[in-house]
C-alpha cells in the first residue's frame, strides 16, 4: 500500500481534508467554550484573520489530526454500516442473502453470491479457482493486499482505479470520524454554555443536526462503497488472469509455429541430400 503524502493527491484526499475539517470545528468549539479565556480567543482570532498563520496551522495541525484520524480502523464504520443495513432490511435482489450485511471485509463469500447472481459463467469459474479457496474465518486482508500489489505492479490503469476506490473509502472513513468527534464537541459546547452561561447556541445546534445527518448518510452507504472497492479489485484480478492466459496462448502458438517450421526445414534438407 502506498504511503499517503501531503504532496500527493491521496494524502490531501484521505488525510488532509478530514484533518483540517476537524481542526476548524475544534477551533470553533474552543472559541465558544465557557472555559476559554481571552488570551486563547485572541490567538484564535489572530489565526483566523492572518492568512499566513492560518495556512501554517492548517498544514501542520490539520495534517497531524488527519494522520491521527487515519489510525482509526476503517472496519468500525464498516461494521456500523452493516448493522444499519441489517436493521433497515435493504435487499438489491430477491434471491440475495444477508451475507453482504454480516461478512467482514473483503467479503469473499459475498463475491461468490454476486458471481452467481450477476456475473458470467467465466467469472464464476475464475472465482471458484482463485478466490473461493481464500475463504477463512474472519477477514483475509493479506490476500486482498497481495492481489492489489500484483495487479498494480502489472497494470497502471487498473492500479489507478483500485487506488481511487481505496482513497474514496479512506476519505469517507476519515470524514466519519471527523464528523463524529466534531458532533461530540458541539454537543459538549452547547450543553456547557447552556448550563453555565444560560445561553443557547442556535447556529451550533443546526450544525450538530447537519453533522448527525451526514454521519447517518455515511452509515447508509459505506458498506456498499467498500463492496465496490472489492469488486474493482476482483475485476482487475480477473482481467489480469485473462491477460496471462492470452499471453500464454500466444507463447504456445509461437512455439508450435517455430517447431513446425523446424520440422519442415529438416524435411526439406533431407530431400535435398537424398
Amino acid at each position: 500500500m502506498n504511503i499517503p503524502t501531503i504532496g500527493g493527491a491521496r494524502g490531501i484526499f484521505e488525510i488532509f481534508v478530514p484533518g483540517v475539517f476537524l481542526l476548524l470545528n475544534l477551533g470553533v468549539c474552543v472559541y465558544l467554550s465557557p472555559f476559554s479565556d481571552n488570551q486563547i480567543n485572541a490567538l484564535i482570532k489572530a489565526g483566523a484573520t492572518n492568512t499566513t498563520i492560518a495556512v501554517i496551522l492548517a498544514v501542520c495541525f490539520g495534517y497531524l489530526i488527519g494522520i491521527l484520524l487515519r489510525l482509526f480502523r476503517t472496519d468500525f464504520p464498516d461494521r456500523l454500516s452493516g448493522l444499519w443495513h441489517r436493521m433497515t432490511g435493504r435487499r438489491e435482489h430477491p434471491n440475495e442473502s444477508n451475507v453482504w450485511k454480516t461478512e467482514a471485509f473483503p467479503y469473499i463469500r459475498w463475491l461468490e453470491e454476486s458471481c452467481r447472481l450477476y456475473l458470467s459463467k467465466d467469472a464464476q469459474d475464475f472465482y471458484e479457482k482463485n478466490w473461493k479457496p481464500r475463504q477463512v474465518e474472519g477477514a483475509n486482508k493479506q490476500f486482498i493486499n497481495f492481489i492489489k500489489t500484483i495487479v498494480s505492479s502489472s497494470d497502471e490503469k487498473a492500479a489507478a482505479e483500485i487506488y481511487a476506490a481505496e482513497a474514496l473509502t479512506r476519505y469517507i472513513s476519515g470524514m466519519f470520524y471527523a464528523l463524529s468527534f466534531a458532533f461530540l464537541l458541539f454537543v459538549f459546547t452547547i450543553l456547557s454554555r447552556y448550563f453555565l452561561l444560560h445561553e443557547l447556541l442556535g447556529g451550533l445546534i443546526i450544525l450538530s443536526a447537519a453533522y448527525l445527518l451526514a454521519i447517518l448518510i455515511i452509515l447508509s452507504r459505506f458498506r456498499l462503497i467498500r463492496i465496490k472497492e472489492v469488486e474493482a479489485i476482483f475485476a482487475a484480478d480477473y482481467k489480469y488472469e485473462k491477460w496471462l492466459e492470452a499471453l500464454s496462448a500466444q507463447e504456445t502458438a509461437k512455439k508450435k509455429e517455430s517447431g513446425g517450421n523446424g520440422r519442415s526445414e529438416k524435411a526439406a534438407a533431407k530431400k535435398e541430400t537424398g
